[in-house]
């Protein structure tokens, strides 16, 4: 077995190796993985995630296929915005907008001092140095100083999903000083053979500037999708990023975060909906490094089937954040009796005078309130499922755009009106069990 497992290993780092880019700074990426290898499940930051399924792929960059085959007006969400396409890794320039007050670079038109930027990470991992070495598609977009852009940017990525298939994108954001825009990422896969999405978005927001960001995650149900974004915030600033995965055998997202200039602001959430046998996990960082800033988070997830949902999240307040407020809430709900999730906030307090707290709760339909809502005329299928909408759009409505919370809340209903919860079949009454930590300490509750 050992062997065996070590010749898997080396003919999947050979397949990755040959998906390298030529760039300086995507050369130095491979080399940061090829020493430090791939995760596995004895890795802490794995220990939930299982890279099994991933790593038997046949892996190879994804073959670019005739627009002509793609109806994009089908695809997008019916928003009025600018909308920028990527297929199969690459960026489509025809079908694409063109964007007034901003400059567009393409990736593989940026200099070595542009690409230097790129490397860059607030806390990276080995699939932020493989999406960074291996990505073909993306752009970096830059707002000047004092602009407002008065409709949202529309990243649309389309795969073909073919067995195997790579798609690897890397996109940046620079926003300038009391500048504003609103970046809308979607990710969805058209065939069910089983292939890759590696997705890396950076963003630099200048003082005193409010930058808006959503992200969808809609893969078919064989695709695997790794990303993770990087959200710097000088003084003044305000960021409101919100993940949604929603499809997808296998998603990963994490959103690392650095509040560096005083009395900056940022809003990270997340919502999770695996089924069957997925796996969707949600990871956060966040250091506050300046005073006087705020942190807002709030996590979901509702695991149905036999699915697996991860959630882990560190606040790090460093010596200097003084005055710091930083929450973290992660709440979740498990559908069925193989379902499982691992929820795992974490504070790491090195200042004095902040406040600071993280709390979790996992468990079932509360019983009790399907009871009342029956005693109200509400048949318990619907009231199971007004229960189920509630919990998952507190996410979805802190959306800011109303398309883009449309579409969520549509899919939400769609997804939900099958569920029926195990509790059903056992006549219990479930219960949440809250826990509810501060200072310093670490919480790991598991189902």
């Amino acid at each position: 077995m050992g062997g065996s497992q070590v010749k898997n290993n080396a003919a999947l780092m050979e397949n990755l190796e040959g998906m390298v880019q030529s760039g300086k700074w995507q050369q130095q990426q491979w080399r940061k993985i090829a020493a430090e290898g791939l995760p596995i499940n004895k890795d802490d930051a794995w220990k939930y995630t299982s890279l099994s399924g991933f790593k038997q792929l046949p892996l190879h960059s994804a073959v670019f296929q005739p627009v002509e085959n793609i109806s994009y007006e089908s695809l997008s969400l019916n928003l009025d915005g600018y909308r920028l396409v990527f297929f199969d890794g690459l960026f489509s320039v025809r079908c694409s907008d063109w964007i007034p007050k901003i400059t567009i670079t393409p990736l593989d038109r940026l200099s070595d001092v542009e690409t230097y930027e790129l490397s860059k990470s607030v806390q990276p991992d080995a699939f932020t140095y493989l999406t960074d070495a291996t990505a073909t598609g993306g752009v970096l977009i830059e707002v000047d100083a004092e602009t407002v852009i008065d409709k949202p940017i529309y990243l649309l990525h389309i795969s073909s999903g073919m067995k195997g298939d790579v798609c690897s994108y890397r996109h940046h954001i620079s926003l300038g000083r009391l500048s504003q825009c609103e970046l809308i990422e979607h990710h969805i896969s058209l065939d069910q053979g089983g292939g890759v999405t590696l997705s890396r978005m950076s963003a630099d927001v200048g003082k005193g500037a409010h930058f808006y960001h959503t992200k969808l995650i809609e893969e078919a149900p064989c695709q695997h999708h790794f990303g993770h974004n990087d959200i710097v915030v000088d003084r003044d600033a305000s960021v409101h990023s919100h993940c949604l995965m929603l499809s997808g055998v296998l998603c990963r997202h994490q959103t690392s975060s650095h509040l560096q200039g005083e009395n900056g602001f940022i809003e990270m959430n997340s919502l999770s909906m695996p089924d069957d046998q997925q796996t969707f996990d949600s990871r956060t960082y966040l250091r506050h490094q300046a005073p006087h800033c705020r942190s807002e988070q709030l996590h979901k997830t509702i695991a149905r089937g036999a699915s697996n949902g991860v959630f882990d999240g560190m606040i790090y307040v460093e010596p200097s954040a003084l005055k710091t407020d930083g929450q973290m809430d992660s709440h979740n709900l498990l559908l069925s009796e193989s379902a499982q999730v691992n929820c795992k906030p974490q504070l790491e307090i090195y200042a004095d005078d902040v406040k600071c707290s993280h709390g979790a709760t996992t468990g079932q339909l509360d019983a009790r309130q399907v009871d009342y809502m029956r005693a109200r005329g509400i048949s318990k299928d619907k009231a199971q499922q007004m229960l189920l909408f509630a919990f998952a759009s507190e996410v979805a409505f802190k959306i800011r755009n109303g398309c883009v919370k449309q579409h969520v809340c549509d899919k939400l209903v769609g997804s939900l009106s099958q569920v029926r919860p195990h509790s059903d079949k056992k006549g219990l009454d479930p219960h949440l069990i809250p826990e509810k930590f501060t200072g310093r300490s670490q919480g790991e509750f598991y189902v």
